[in-house]
């Protein structure tokens, strides 16, 4: 019998995948249920509503960025670090292509319907936006914020275009361009 974390754990890791391919309003309980192979009435003993599920995949996804950032702050410089980040942005290629950015598009869809988690969502981007501010920072860069938000807008609007266009050469192309351009910094 499943421990009741596993249970809870399948659930927002199901939720996590089909808020991202399906879409957060597109996404029943039951569909979530379904894919996680947890009964749909033992749902509610683990979130009471929907917001508190899409709350638990956002400190998900919280806490896989903090643990990939403690990851690339493992290499010997900020221009590595940034450079890897790019190039584990550039193996996602097909899935961001296909579905658009599992951060961006759920802050997009959440600001839309003006959920109270938007902000939740929000604190996403703005997480990293300062890491990748504080390489620039760390770089010496005087204007490490302006460079900060150009690196930042320029991959979510790469997967936002990726995305569009059902493309993911767009988002190899502009990743190698980024990498290139953060080398010569």
């Amino acid at each position: 019998m499943p421990r009741v974390s596993d249970k809870r754990e399948k659930l927002v890791q199901s939720a996590g995948k089909l808020f991202h391919q399906v879409g957060f309003n597109q996404t029943s309980i039951a569909d979530i249920a379904e894919d996680s192979g947890v009964p749909l009435g033992n749902v509610h003993y683990y979130f009471k509503t929907k917001a508190d599920l899409i709350s638990a995949v956002l400190d998900h996804r919280r806490e896989s960025l903090k643990s990939w950032y403690e990851e690339l702050e493992k290499l010997p410089n900020p221009k590595a670090r940034l450079v890897q980040m790019l190039t584990d942005m550039e193996a996602m290629k097909h899935k961001l292509a296909k579905y658009g950015c599992p951060v961006g598009s759920l802050c997009q869809e959440l600001d839309k319907e003006r959920m109270p988690v938007a902000k939740q969502a929000d604190g996403l981007i703005k997480m990293q936006l300062k890491w990748i501010t504080d390489q620039f920072r760390e770089l010496g860069k005087k204007d490490a914020e302006e460079l900060g938000l150009r690196l930042t807008t320029a991959i979510h609007g790469t997967g936002v275009v990726a995305n569009a266009m059902k493309d993911a050469r767009i988002i190899e192309c502009e990743i190698e361009r980024l990498k290139s351009w953060v080398r010569k910094l």
